[in-house]
């Protein structure tokens, strides 16, 4: 019998975050450690507490559901819009962040949009929260 010796090569990449975080909303910096990037898409098609609502200043709405993130806090959140272009102005409207808590975040349209027109035109919300974990 032969006896083959194997050589295992392990590559390591040392892990560092170069992520830094100068303010917060509630103006608490806390260890670099715990500084924590997360993103996701709440999608047009989404119904219920998380679909599209309409809002009494003829604007829409929609909740975002962060809590899969586990931020500690109210991280710094950026919202924006992408959705189906019908051409001229059937595009998706601009979004602000209304509200926001460490667990979900409120979007609504600056102009006057109806929620069948955030439907028919796909407007998904990408959004991005930089925060604290720990």
């Amino acid at each position: 019998k032969q006896w083959y010796q194997r050589r295992v090569r392990v590559l390591t990449v040392p892990a560092s975050s170069e992520l830094k975080i100068l303010s917060t909303p509630d103006g608490k910096t806390r260890s670099p450690s715990c500084a924590l990037t997360c993103s996701g898409v709440g999608k047009y098609s989404e119904t219920g507490y998380y679909g599209w609502k309409a809002w009494s200043a003829g604007g829409a709405f929609k909740r975002i559901n962060m809590s899969g993130c586990e931020f500690v806090a109210a991280p710094t959140v950026t919202v924006t819009l992408g959705g189906y272009y019908l051409g001229g102005n059937l595009k998706c409207p601009s979004v602000s962040v209304n509200s926001h808590s460490k667990t979900m975040v409120h979007v609504m349209t600056v102009e006057q949009a109806t929620v069948w027109q955030m439907k028919d035109r796909q407007c998904d919300v990408y959004w991005i929260a930089t925060g604290y974990n720990c």
